[in-house]
């Protein structure tokens, strides 16, 4: 009896800590956690995805807006004359202006805990977290795949290669990775003027330059036998290599074998990446668009609430963002595919 009792006062504070959560669009109450959503936000950030490092995160004010674009010839073009003679105005730069558009979806998953286990008041805020990490690793998984799929097709980025058999890096006779990012590097440098910063490799691919003979010989007495990541920069002329390592598993649910494959294929993609600095206004390769609803109170959104059904005695841990991934300068891109 004691047991039960414990258990509906439990039930009964855990609604009132709910009652005092905010309306949202009229619906039932829900309760904002700002700890757990600051925890969902660095749990999203502090993973080994890449998506988010290609795509730096923007805050925006609005939840689908336009920013602006500016035709590349106009931003190499030499001016006629830099020189201003005294009491006259200085010579206007004439240049092409457009727009492109963004709109953030609401990516959101949820998970529940039973009011048994929150009964237990020492662990009620790790079951918490605990729930909010498994449901922030599964929307940076998806994450992970939606950028994947858009910056592993060439017909998306400013150009690239796809590697006869014969020429791909795990043949060691046949192959020269070096002179492949060479002409990626000319590329980029030639249509926008900028040095590419950034390489992406999956793993597979990484794993079998570091033994490759043409970049092993630039370092003939390297111990071990193979090249470390700064010799990697030093040889591909870039300041960042991320390796893609993310997998995950395509089976269903309940499927009785399973199916876990690369999230990323045989690839090697050069960019240039601004990084932490990155804005709407910035020159690099594509931003994550994010948009913070007005009295979110995070750019990631945790919330609970008692699932609907009261016979299920469960409170339901939703985490969820508004974001787009968009390329937003092609140009400063170039794909090598089926690497291996």
């Amino acid at each position: 009896m004691k047991k039960i009792l414990h258990l509906l006062l439990a039930g009964a504070a855990l609604f009132a800590e709910l009652a005092l959560g905010a309306r949202i669009g009229g619906q039932r109450d829900v309760y904002f956690d700002v700890p757990l959503s600051n925890f969902s936000v660095r749990a999203f950030t502090g993973g080994t995805y890449i998506g988010p490092r290609l795509f730096p995160v923007v805050p925006v004010e609005k939840q689908s807006g336009v920013y602006p674009t500016i035709t590349m010839a106009d931003w190499l073009r030499r001016p006629q004359s830099t020189t201003r003679a005294p009491k006259t105005a200085p010579r206007r730069v004439q240049f092409s202006s457009s727009s492109d558009s963004y709109n953030c979806i609401n990516y959101a998953l949820a998970g529940d805990n039973s009011l048994e286990d929150l009964a237990n008041a020492d662990r009620s805020m790790m079951l918490r977290r605990n729930t909010a990490g498994v449901v922030v690793q599964q929307l940076a998984l998806d994450m992970e795949v939606r950028i994947a799929n858009k910056v592993t097709s060439i017909s998306n980025l400013g150009s690239g290669a796809i590697l006869a058999a014969g020429s791909r890096w795990s043949n060691y006779s046949n192959s020269n990775p070096i002179a492949d990012i060479r002409t990626g590097h000319a590329f980029i440098r030639g249509r926008t003027g900028f040095r590419a910063n950034t390489l992406v490799f999956d793993y597979d691919t990484v794993e079998i330059l570091r033994t490759h003979p043409v970049i092993l010989d630039l370092f003939k007495y390297t111990e071990g036998g193979f090249v470390t990541d700064q010799q990697l920069r030093e040889v591909f002329k870039v300041q960042n290599i991320l390796v893609a390592d993310a997998i995950m598993e395509n089976a269903l649910e309940g499927a009785a074998t399973q199916s876990i494959t690369n999230v990323w294929g045989n690839v090697a993609l050069l960019a240039y990446i601004e990084g932490a600095a990155a804005a709407p206004e910035t020159a690099t390769f594509g931003l994550g668009f994010r948009w913070t609803p007005e009295g979110i109170p995070a750019s990631m959104q945790a919330r609970t609430y008692m699932d609907p059904d009261p016979g299920k005695k469960a409170e339901v841990v939703e985490v969820g963002m508004y974001q787009d991934e968009k390329i937003i300068a092609k140009d400063l891109s170039y794909l090598v595919s089926t690497t291996l």
